[in-house]
């Protein structure tokens, strides 16, 4: 029985030596999309339900929840790359920034909707988004601004005939 109980111990000990908590993203890349401002009625707009019975403050319960209903739509995405993943890959996290009431509050009944609500969004992606860099053209004051043309950058156009290159090998056999 005794050794029993050692090798449970043991095998124990063992696991959690190869699992431990990784952090929210950690080998990917976090990414701010976006600052956000609320007033007391956008808040609102973005809480569903009603409030749980015994929670301690209703009014902070509203602005998370709102904030965070509001943040799972951007999640999603940034996933995986050849079958590798990072913990957290594909969400989005929210970062209260103000008001003061809210963030730093000292007890319930300080915080009220009314005074509304700012945040930042943070999502995880394993691997960084590409992003495309377009040069504006300035217009004449004539023209309108939907009118308005963008000027492709110079390596686009090297992408472009990279692929249609690769394409042709994948489609015809190689002799």
């Amino acid at each position: 029985m005794r050794k029993l109980v050692l090798a449970i111990t043991a095998a124990s000990a063992l696991l959690s030596l190869s699992t431990h908590a990784v952090p929210w993203c950690h080998g990917g890349t976090i990414v701010h999309i976006q600052t956000a401002n609320w007033t007391g009625p956008q808040l609102l707009m973005n809480f569903f339900g009603s409030v749980p019975s015994g929670v301690a403050d209703a009014e902070v319960y509203k602005a998370f929840t709102a904030t965070s209903n509001y943040a799972s739509t951007f999640s999603g995405g940034g996933g995986g790359f050849g079958g590798y993943s990072v913990p957290g890959s594909g969400t989005v996290r929210v970062t209260h920034t103000g008001p003061y009431t809210l963030t730093n509050m000292v007890g319930p009944g300080y915080y009220y909707t009314a005074q509304g609500v700012q945040f930042k969004l943070h999502k995880c992606y394993t691997i960084p988004p590409l992003v495309g860099v377009k040069e504006v053209v300035r217009m004449s004051p004539e023209s309108p601004a939907s009118n308005t043309p963008f000027n492709p950058l110079p390596e686009v156009e090297n992408v472009k005939q990279y692929w249609s290159v690769s394409e042709k090998q994948a489609i015809e056999p190689k002799k």
